[in-house]
């Protein structure tokens, strides 16, 4: 469906949307798991499924507090993306939502997913002027 100015609207949520939903929601935690070393070292990969042929990119929003997302990163065209520089023991809410082509039209954000980064030993720091007598 066009609006006024010929573009079409993005991800707007038709009445199988909660299937959408859930299989966006699997295909994280599935990500998630198999991403255990990146989580590790204060990184989490996210994936999703795009909503359909007419998206130009997506935005991920995240933050600290549920629905508030302080933070943003567009990653384009790719339905895969690695967070880094996240804060260990830190709990993440995450959200995703597309825009279209021009850039102009936002859908709404996909159903929030959490995640703790995991809180790694540190290591201790090697020995320094290693020297041979």
């Amino acid at each position: 469906m066009a609006d006024d100015q010929g573009f079409s609207r993005v991800g707007v949520p038709r009445p199988n949307s909660s299937r959408f939903a859930f299989s966006l929601l699997w295909a994280i935690v599935i990500f998630l798991c198999f991403s255990h070393s990146n989580a590790l070292a204060g990184e989490v990969t996210l994936a999703w499924n795009p909503p359909s042929a007419e998206y130009g990119g997506f935005i991920i929003a995240y933050g600290t507090s549920s629905g508030s997302y302080s933070q943003t990163q567009d990653v384009g065209s790719q339905a895969i993306y690695t967070l880094t520089s996240l804060i260990p023991g830190q709990t993440y809410y995450i959200a995703v939502k597309a825009y279209d082509r021009n850039r102009k039209i936002e859908s709404p954000y996909s159903n929030q997913v959490s995640v703790t980064v995991p809180i790694v030993a540190a290591r201790p720091a090697p020995p320094r002027n290693v020297q041979v007598y």
